[in-house]
């Protein structure tokens, strides 16, 4: 969205996926087939109409299957939510996991 990558490092993560796992008022990761993951984004007020309109649709899973072909999909064995021993999830900055949500809506 704004042309750069995300500043994982800066704010104390490894890896998107542990970034994501910190965030589970925002993001929530779900199993899909195969083991590939599918980052499903959680609705809020200002969301809900959309989310419903998006639920009510459709889908063939085509994308997901390509996307998994094109290796665009997470790969299943690395766990999210382990750290290392003795040290805790970094805390994101609140401005951080709203502009991320806002993407996400």
């Amino acid at each position: 969205m704004i042309g750069k990558p995300l500043p994982l490092h800066d704010l104390g993560f490894q890896s998107t996926m542990e970034l994501v796992a910190d965030m589970p008022e925002v993001v929530r990761v779900c199993p899909y087939e195969k083991g590939t993951l599918v980052l499903k984004a959680i609705a809020d007020e200002t969301t809900k109409t959309i989310a419903k309109l998006v639920a009510r649709q459709k889908s063939s899973g085509k994308a997901w299957k390509s996307a998994a072909a094109r290796g665009d999909a997470v790969s299943p064995s690395k766990n999210p939510q382990s750290f290392p021993r003795g040290s805790r999830a970094p805390i994101l900055p609140a401005v951080v996991k709203a502009e991320l949500q806002d993407l996400l809506s």
